[in-house]
């Protein structure tokens, strides 16, 4: 199964200033991850806040109120579309999960094969949910954008239908975790799609979805 995107011709969306976007969302990260883990005095902790406050001050008057897209600041009817790059982070910079402009986000790197997508992660503290554990919603949230992302890769970018997770093992936090997503089958408008969370090689959680294409998806993936 091949996609039908041409990663190098197709434009992306437009995203200004990436590189200091990314900057900037790369120290918040570290902000955000600092304060999962600190025990500081009050008057660190209140000099952070203060901090933290005055750079909200600063990009406030920069907002856009467009409606807000994974692949750019928000939707722009005059730019152009389509994917540019071969890893999700590249056409989904905002996303929550492989977004690198994406403050929230682990920017979990992952790659396409030419049939199956491949990624590491290590998961800290900010995702925790049982002791020691990554959150179980935050499995679920991950595999959302694992599976959805193959389809992507795939030309067979759909909405998801139906989400099933199974947990089988404890999935640790700090600890590299490796992903894994493919395609089983597409019927009409209905692709389903599998992936599994891994450490050391045992699998400590699998997914299945079923993504539905809307018609124009669908006929852009016969082209």
């Amino acid at each position: 199964m091949s996609s039908s995107f041409d990663f190098i011709k197709d434009p992306g969306w437009i995203v200004d200033e990436p590189e200091a976007h990314a900057e900037l969302a790369d120290a918040t990260r570290a902000l955000i991850a600092g304060i999962r883990r600190a025990n500081a005095p009050a008057g660190v902790l209140r000099r952070a806040a203060a901090l933290a406050a005055e750079a909200a001050e600063l990009l406030l008057p920069h907002r856009e109120n467009g409606m807000p897209m994974q692949g750019a600041r928000s939707l722009d009817p005059d730019a152009p579309r389509g994917l540019v790059g071969t890893a999700p982070s590249e056409f989904f910079p905002f996303s929550p999960v492989v977004g690198p402009l994406n403050p929230i986000s682990p920017a979990i790197g992952l790659e396409f094969d030419g049939e199956r997508l491949h990624g590491t992660a290590v998961l800290g503290a900010v995702y925790n949910g049982p002791p020691g554990m990554v959150h179980g919603g935050i499995i679920a949230l991950v595999f959302d954008e694992l599976l959805g992302a193959t389809n992507v890769c795939h030309g067979l970018g759909g909405f998801t239908g139906t989400l099933s997770v199974r947990y089988e093992k404890p999935t640790f936090i700090d600890t590299e975790l490796t992903l894994e997503g493919w395609i089983e089958r597409v019927e009409g408008r209905k692709v389903f799609t599998c992936g599994t969370i891994s450490i050391d090689g045992t699998v400590t959680a699998r997914a299945e979805g079923i993504f539905i294409q809307t018609a124009t998806m669908q006929a852009r993936a016969e082209d």
